[in-house]
């Protein structure tokens, strides 16, 4: 008895150990294969980017050596590269610079500056390199931006075949950290593209230090890259010392590599779990197999009910916490909340955006005549109006304050955001909702619309002001009608205003 009780033990110590092994294993690999995708993704991402960016430096390079760059053709390139900097995704910037590294051209509205750019790395090895090669360089701080960015360059060549000076496109970091940003690793992962030198692009997460960062001393560069262009390693980053599952591939045809890693910590994390619950279980087993099972199954299902009861409550207070108590539309809060993550959106993608800021009609005096409940059912009747004027999901109508409301509407021109306005409108009004201290007998509404194009970052609070004064140009121009503008942009852009209007 004695014996077989400790080959049953000893059977069941193998088993576990055997299977939390399997299952480490198994974790790794699922890591290896994730790790893996994310650095296609990276890879394919640098490689469009690029790829587009030389396409254009191939066409302004050629442009250059036929054509020159003086008088008009000065023009005409500058507006090309305008328009190249609009239709190709990802650049921050295109230059011309002559033989001495001055500016001759750029995509920039305000013209060609005077600045000399000799001293760049980019410019120093086209000018002593004769191929004709795209260059990828070390990050720079861009001198007509500020901004981080990525030199990607092409010599020009004079008719005889010497030095006339650098095409330039700039691709900004950013680009790249929002892209990664995308990709699912956790707190502790790393995504990054680095030159060949071991100089970083691009890092999420990233670092201050940033344009100074070398990775050519880490186990990808030392040990792995000089006898394979792709693989996976678990391997100490050389940046933070943080143990990670990491993958690395060479871009294809561009002088960059590009790795992700996700932490041990994380990838293990569940396995460490796993196998201390299984050595539990076991001995539990042992022990005592039945009563100590029935107890770990009780004790199971009240965890999951606790945590189901959990989230109902958790998901209860966060509805109300976003939801206007009288009208059930979402509370200024929510809007704020909203308008800056749409805007930041709109913002990044040159995306239209539209406001619309309503506001009920001589809304004192039906307070003063009705009473404030009455008041209030008016509130709930109009929210309802101005939620079922709403087709899309992610259009969001909110209570703004007493008797405003707004709407934001991505991706919304003006024209259509005069025409929910005026839907808006002509419900309230066509619904009759009597109203006896106004000029018309019954309720309406007054709108403010903006739609703003290629919107800016942080211009929200300045497009909410804007909305606000159309709302007051239709109070003063006799209420019951909507107001709107187009802005393209805040600066020197054109814009234009429609009007609707209806009456009884």
């Amino acid at each position: 008895m004695i014996g077989f009780i400790a080959l049953v033990c000893l059977s069941l110590t193998l088993a576990t150990v055997w299977q939390m092994n399997q299952s480490k294993l198994e974790r790794a690999a699922t890591a290896r294969i994730a790790v893996s995708n994310i650095v296609l993704a990276a890879e394919q991402q640098a490689q469009d980017t690029l790829q587009q960016a030389d396409n254009t430096l191939r066409d302004l390079v050629e442009r250059v050596e036929q054509d020159g760059v003086a008088g008009q053709q000065q023009s005409r390139l500058t507006r090309l590269m305008a328009q190249d900097l609009i239709n190709v995704k990802g650049l921050q910037g295109l230059f011309i610079y002559d033989a001495q590294g001055n500016w001759v051209a750029n995509s920039f509205a305000n013209g060609v500056h005077t600045r000399n750019n000799e001293d760049r790395d980019y410019f120093i090895y086209h000018r002593g390199n004769p191929d004709p090669s795209i260059h990828v360089g070390s990050i720079v701080e861009s001198r007509n931006t500020g901004d981080m960015v990525i030199p990607v360059s092409r010599r020009i060549n004079a008719a005889d075949g010497s030095f006339a000076g650098v095409a330039l496109a700039t691709v900004p970091v950013a680009y790249f950290q929002a892209f990664f940003q995308r990709m699912d690793v956790d707190d502790k992962g790393v995504i990054f593209l680095a030159l060949n030198n071991g100089d970083l692009l691009a890092r999420r997460p990233t670092l201050t230090a940033l344009m100074t960062t070398n990775v050519a001393k880490g186990d990808i560069f030392t040990r792995y890259l000089p006898y394979s262009d792709s693989g996976t390693a678990v391997i100490n980053s050389v940046v933070d010392g943080v143990e990670r599952i990491y993958a690395y591939r060479r871009v294809s045809g561009l002088p960059i590599v590009a790795a992700a890693g996700v932490s041990c910590q994380h990838v293990f994390a569940p396995w460490w779990a796993y196998a201390h619950r299984s050595m539990t279980i076991t001995g539990i087993i042992i022990l005592a197999l039945v009563l100590l099972g029935v107890l770990l199954y009780r004790q199971i299902q009240q965890l999951i009910n606790a945590e189901g009861e959990l989230n109902i409550a958790r998901n209860e207070l966060e509805i109300i916490a976003h939801t206007d108590s009288l009208t059930h539309l979402a509370n200024r809060r929510c809007f704020d909340a909203a308008l800056q993550q749409e805007w930041g959106r709109a913002s990044r993608n040159t995306a239209t955006i539209a406001i619309i800021l309503l506001d009920i009609d001589w809304f004192k005096q039906y307070n003063d005549t009705y009473g404030h409940l009455q008041g209030d059912d008016c509130l709930k009747q109009v929210a309802g109006l101005i939620g079922n004027s709403l087709d899309r999901a992610g259009d969001i109508a909110a209570r703004y304050g007493g008797e405003e409301f707004v709407i934001l509407l991505p991706e919304t021109d003006l024209a259509g955001a005069l025409k929910i306005a005026e839907k808006i409108r002509s419900s309230v009004e066509t619904n009759h909702i009597e109203h006896s201290a106004s000029p018309l007998g019954k309720l309406t509404i007054s709108s403010g619309v903006v739609s703003i194009n290629a919107a800016e970052k942080d211009g929200h609070t300045a497009a909410l002001a804007e909305a606000d004064r159309l709302l007051y140009l239709a109070k003063t121009k006799g209420r019951n009608r909507v107001e709107g503008r187009l802005i393209h942009g805040w600066h020197g852009a054109s814009h234009f205003a429609r009007v609707s209007t209806a009456s009884s």
